[in-house]
């Protein structure tokens, strides 16, 4: 085993800049494992093979995370036997107007819930977790693994859909195998945005595969437990045949900036600012949530926390023993609480522009505790999530209206990412020498660029395999496939209590509304003879305003033309016919006429 202490000791002494030399890491790692040479770039990556072949081939399928950044989830299945790695959810696209969530499409699962011998989560983070209380009714409750964090955050999460005594939720450690039917796994602990985060590795009888989770090599992190590169080390000599590594930050080159350097900018900030400080981040954030602790602490601050989410999770990592907060200091802000003195600190949610998060009301002079004052600063100490970026500068300009000073990353570094950036990526894919490579966690243009890193190594390319959701991977006797027929999956989007529920249909029914209104054409007809009992009433919503509008007058008109040809044509035309004929005559001259096209609904009253 590597010496972890004097290693990364000697990593800091090191680092210059937050960028850490990638050859002199490996010589060192390398003269530890008593190695004659570092890791060199090569053609190719021999595997010779690990533990006894079989006849059935292993079977890797990413239901999610491998074309978007979220609703992780990726089964593992040899034979009968089938083990799931994480469970998240995704924040809706723009496009998904008024979803809450898109959750993985596990119809493949379906009649196969018996053979589900686990689920392992690599961490706490919702696009890892969130899919759980979606899901694990209707995937039969297998039981999870994870860390005590993380299943602290899960147990929480299943509280609020009153699922809490129905799944096993087990505590693993980092030094624990566990044995799950023909899958034999292990952990590593690596460095990113919340603690106890795991990497995976899965023996399986076709070959070790080695799972990274979200990652990052940060050397001097918050809660002073740096990622286990013994490990990690020592996996190059186990001959694993796949590695899975996080793209989010691909694109991105040097290494990901450490949550020292932030923790100290973060101290200035608070030690400088004249007025209260507020910090909005995500509640995920437990390390950074600890380095504000210790600021305050430090310069006799009170810490008052606002939103739901940030005080479940705090509560959560104190119990843990993953926050160290001395008794007192954090308290909740209630109608009591007096938030006038320059010594409050304020930690809340709603770094993304969330519509009702405590931030968004705070801006908008609506929070009923919290009322910016000229002189206070106001910290967004996280990244925006892709599609977030308009509601989160609208927040920041109407912070800037009531006279708050508004931090971003943009102005200074009080934010860093908790994923691998290219040079952590090398690292990896050198320290476990994989015979192949799936970039997974990301968008297609992040993952080739994953790929075009491992390629700068001398990975082969044929090495490299990019997978869309529902592709399907095969081992067999030391090599991979892709099989030429993916699964057919599809996006389970959540919209209030309802799950699968709003299909596409509902989503270009949404956008079209979205776009050019509605029109409801009211057709009141006699109930005996069908002939039409009085005007056509036209209503307009989202098209255009004033009914007295001449256009409103002629689509009436149309319309009653329109029932009156359909009916002549046919008497007995079902209601169904005489609406979609009644649709196509107002929507070709609405759009002759004004060249919008506004959803139409006729709605048929007998009298």
């Amino acid at each position: 085993m590597l010496d972890d202490d004097k290693l990364s000791k000697w990593i800091e002494q090191t680092v210059q800049s937050g960028d850490i030399p990638r050859k002199i890491v490996l010589q060192k790692i390398a003269k530890t494992l008593k190695k004659k040479k570092p890791y060199k770039k090569k053609k190719g990556f021999k595997y010779k093979g690990n533990g006894p072949q079989t006849r059935a081939s292993l079977k890797i399928i990413p239901l999610g995370g491998c074309e978007e950044v979220g609703k992780n989830m990726t089964l593992f299945e040899y034979g009968n036997d089938i083990i799931i790695l994480d469970m998240g959810f995704q924040f809706p696209e723009e496009d998904m107007l008024g979803v809450d969530y898109v959750i993985p499409d596990t119809s493949y699962l379906e009649g196969k819930e018996k053979n589900i011998k686990g689920v392992i989560i690599t961490h706490g983070h919702l696009d890892h977790t969130g899919g759980i209380p979606y899901l694990v009714d209707q995937l039969g409750t297998p039981p999870f693994y994870g860390t005590k964090l993380t299943m602290g955050m899960v147990k929480k999460r299943l509280e609020e859909f009153d699922l809490s005594k129905k799944p096993r939720l087990n505590t693993i450690n980092y030094n624990d195998t566990i044995k799950l039917g023909p899958f034999k796994i292990n952990f590593f602990h690596v460095s990113h945005s919340i603690p106890a985060g795991v990497g995976v590795v899965i023996e399986t009888p076709q070959g070790i595969l080695v799972h990274t989770g979200d990652f990052k090599f940060d050397f001097t992190p918050a809660d002073e437990h740096p990622v286990d590169l013994s490990k990690i080390a020592e996996l190059s000599q186990k001959n694993v045949i796949a590695l899975f590594s996080d793209s989010t930050n691909a694109m991105k080159p040097g290494y990901t900036v450490s949550e020292k350097y932030i923790g100290e900018t973060l101290d200035k900030v608070i030690k400088e600012a004249d007025g209260r400080v507020i910090i909005a981040s995500f509640s995920s954030l437990i390390s950074r949530i600890q380095q504000i602790v210790n600021s305050a602490v430090k310069y006799k601050k009170k810490v008052f926390v606002s939103g739901r989410s940030m005080i479940d999770n705090i509560k959560i990592a104190t119990e843990l023993g993953y926050l160290k907060i001395p008794q007192g200091l954090v308290q909740k802000i209630t109608k009591k609480t007096k938030l006038d003195s320059k010594d409050a600190l304020i930690l809340t949610t709603g770094s993304q522009g969330e519509a009702v998060s405590a931030l968004t009301r705070i801006s908008l002079n609506e929070h009923s505790q919290v009322k910016i004052k000229k002189g206070d600063t106001v910290v967004f100490s996280s990244s925006p999530i892709i599609g977030n970026e308009k509601a989160i500068k609208t927040v920041m300009n109407n912070l800037c209206r009531l006279g708050a000073k508004v931090i971003s990353n943009q102005i200074m570094d009080v934010h860093t990412s908790g994923h691998a950036c290219q040079e952590d990526l090398k690292l990896m894919i050198t320290l476990v020498k994989p015979k192949y490579l799936v970039p997974v966690h990301g968008e297609l243009y992040m993952r080739i660029a994953h790929k075009e890193v491992a390629e700068s190594l001398g990975m082969p390319s044929e090495n490299i395999f990019l997978m869309d959701n529902g592709d399907i991977l095969e081992i067999y006797k030391g090599r991979m496939t892709k099989a030429k027929k993916p699964l057919d999956t599809s996006y389970i989007l959540v919209d209030g209590l309802g799950v699968g529920d709003v299909g596409s249909q509902v989503i270009m029914d949404r956008q079209t509304m979205a776009d050019n209104g509605v029109l409801l054409v009211i057709v009141p007809i006699n109930k005996r003879n069908r002939k039409l009992k009085g005007k056509i009433d036209v209503i307009s919503r989202g098209f255009m305003y004033a009914a007295e509008a001449e256009i409103v007058k002629e689509i009436a008109k149309i319309s009653e033309e329109a029932y009156k040809t359909i009916l002549k044509k046919n008497p007995k035309a079902k209601r169904g016919l005489v609406k979609k004929f009644i649709t196509g005559k107002v929507d070709k001259f609405v759009h002759k006429k004004l060249e919008r096209r506004p959803m139409i609904l006729p709605i048929i009253i007998e009298q």
